[in-house]
């Protein structure tokens, strides 16, 4: 048999000739954004649907440069042609500007267009304009979750944003902190939310927070901002959480919310976190608590409430349904450590307590260890960890979930850089669980009395 020849292999520098048929082209001035990199930037979910998140600083660390208006019509187009259901998008911390968030609007915010329905656009360069088109086409945005903290609006802006709120029957979760409003600014965007003014109804979530209103004749005086949170809280029926950290709130101001509170039912939030109410406003909560509202979470973070907020808050904790609490960095000593865990077996179980940033000692330790042998309280549901030293007991930091709700909410990346583009993230959503009921049992249900619970 003939063996079939051999097949030469090629000796010739095919670089070079490519070279010599292209020639030699000047390098792209920036990175193209095309499918390939989004659908690797795609979290995949269990249920179906996905995230596209394009957050700026894993951009860039991976691109050199951030998403800029020129890239948002190939996101746009990605969205549209993707198989899979885009639900969220994230763009923070970019470059985007009211050319590029009017493409947004046009092309993947309105019914029936695409299926997004959260959009992150937080950090970026919009202005009063995008508000303006978002409250023409208010009756037609789908959006549930929108977060616009970070940009500069003004007072036209808010106005704008006001008249959103009014049109808008889908939006559940709103964040415009740090948005520089003024006073008038924040009375637009209440009264659009009061249902005596005929204002917004399916708001849930509202953020608040670093909004610090400035004036150029006067200086800011919290207690009209707590006045304006007053009547919120009164005329307002379906909010559910509230945000107001870092507004430079007082004791006094308190004294507004407190009447508020008081005629709300349907608060379950209420964020009060590195504000200024220190021991009179904790009594005033400490109260407010003692009356068995609805409210289930309370952050008084970095408040400087010391050990006389700490005994105030304790006299009002056991009425309460708190189960949510967090006292850190609040310049509390042992005596009003224990003041707090003495309160904690009460008839609604405290679930989380942050409790770090205070001064805790062997003390207070004792008390915590033999709380977490006998189940008060669990490690994963407080945010110290201890070990003993020479047989004294010391208190480390230890994050629990409760504690990474900033992690969370500035998009801090996991381990502080970009990570290789490797896999794609995929995301486990729990289904809703099917609730049956035995109807020969249902006459039980109808009698149970909701007090209970």
């Amino acid at each position: 048999m003939k063996k079939s020849p051999r097949k030469k292999k090629c000796i010739c520098n095919t670089i070079a000739i490519l070279k010599q048929i292209t020639g030699n082209p000047e390098p792209l001035k920036q990175t193209e954004l095309n499918k390939i990199r989004l659908n690797l930037c795609t979290e995949r979910n269990s249920d179906g649907t996905g995230h596209l998140v394009l957050r700026g600083k894993d951009i860039y660390d991976r691109y050199k440069r951030r998403i800029t208006d020129a890239d948002i019509k190939a996101i746009c187009r990605y969205i549209k042609e993707e198989p899979r259901r885009i639900t969220k998008v994230d763009l923070s911390y970019n470059s985007v500007t009211d050319v590029g968030f009017f493409k947004l609007l046009k092309n993947i915010l309105v019914k029936a267009r695409s299926s997004v329905i959260n959009l992150n656009i937080m950090n970026n360069n919009i202005t009063e304009a995008s508000i303006l088109n978002l409250a023409k086409y208010a009756q037609l945005v789908k959006l549930k979750y929108l977060r616009l903290n970070g940009n500069d609006f003004g007072v036209k802006g808010a106005e704008y944003f006001a008249d959103f709120l009014k049109k808008n029957v889908s939006l559940q979760y709103c964040d415009i902190g740090q948005t520089n409003l003024t006073l008038t600014s924040v009375s637009h965007i209440i009264t659009a939310l009061r249902y005596d003014h005929g204002g917004n109804t399916t708001l849930k979530v509202l953020d608040l927070s670093r909004i610090i209103p400035s004036f150029n004749r006067y200086s800011y005086e919290t207690k009209w901002l707590a006045y304006h949170l007053e009547y919120l809280l009164e005329q307002n029926s379906t909010i559910i959480e509230l945000h107001l950290q870092k507004n430079q709130l007082i004791g006094h101001d308190v004294e507004y919310l407190d009447r508020g509170l008081r005629r709300n039912d349907t608060l379950l939030y209420l964020d009060l976190g590195y504000n200024r109410i220190g021991e009179y406003g904790a009594e005033l909560l400490g109260k407010y608590l003692a009356d068995r509202p609805q409210l289930i979470f309370l952050n008084l973070a970095g408040n400087g409430i010391k050990d006389t907020g700490a005994r105030a808050l304790s006299f009002g904790l056991p009425y309460s349904k708190i189960r949510a609490l967090d006292v850190g960095h609040n310049k509390i000593t042992d005596d009003g450590i224990l003041d707090i865990l003495n309160t904690l077996k009460k008839y609604y179980y405290l679930r989380f307590l942050n409790i770090w940033g205070n001064t805790i000692t062997h003390e207070s330790c004792v008390v915590i260890e033999r709380m977490l042998i006998s189940g008060a309280l669990f490690q994963h549901t407080i945010d110290l960890k201890l070990y003993e030293v020479d047989d004294v007991l010391h208190a480390a930091y230890y994050p629990n979930p409760a504690d990474r709700n900033k992690h969370l909410y500035y998009d801090e990346l996991d381990y502080g850089c970009a990570q290789p583009v490797y896999h794609i993230i995929r995301n486990v959503v729990e289904e809703k669980k099917v609730v049956k009921v035995d109807c020969k049992q249902r006459h039980k249900l109808d009698k149970t009395d909701k007090n209970r619970f």
